[in-house]
């Protein structure tokens, strides 16, 4: 339920209010916590944003990836690094270019992936137990729009890139 001062605000106020509510609740601590205990996924946050986006994502080179998430390239290639050693991503050689080295998730990187979104999946029932379906559909709806929105982005940032093989990569999300 909208608060009074939420009502008094513009849609767009409103929606940037929700948003920025519902990632401070996925970031907090407590539900951090509880999302690794129900998924037994002990990733640190970056490193599991890191995850989930290669799971949108073709196989990228370590500077594309820095590029989209928008994080320095020594950062990225340390997150890398122990998803790397945890056998979460791998890297891929691109044939006719020695120099070029792709990162894309491995199976045992989705099962992570499945798990943890489960997780959040199962406190999220938990939180909006008693909104009616149309109103979850509603905000679905929206938060779908903003996903695309940003996957839009994402592929307009990148442009077609080679992939292994020397196919494109213009669709990180297919």
């Amino acid at each position: 339920m909208p608060s009074s001062r939420a009502s008094g605000q513009a849609p767009l106020e409103r929606l940037g209010a929700g948003a920025a509510a519902l990632v401070r609740w996925s970031e907090s601590r407590r539900i951090r916590a509880e999302i690794a205990r129900r998924s037994d996924c002990r990733l640190p946050p970056s490193e599991l944003r890191l995850l989930e986006f290669f799971d949108l994502a073709e196989p990228l080179r370590i500077s594309d990836i820095a590029e989209c998430m928008q994080i320095d390239i020594s950062t990225t290639s340390l997150q890398l690094r122990q998803l790397r050693e945890n056998r979460l991503v791998e890297a891929i050689s691109v044939e006719g270019d020695r120099r070029t080295t792709l990162i894309a998730i491995t199976p045992a990187g989705r099962t992570a992936v499945e798990k943890v979104r489960a997780a959040r999946l199962e406190l999220l029932r938990d939180v909006f137990a008693d909104v009616p379906g149309d109103k979850l559909d509603q905000a679905a709806d929206v938060l779908l729009l903003i996903h695309e929105h940003m996957l839009t982005g994402m592929r307009e940032k990148l442009g077609a890139r080679p992939g292994p093989g020397g196919g494109s990569q213009a669709d990180p999300a297919g």
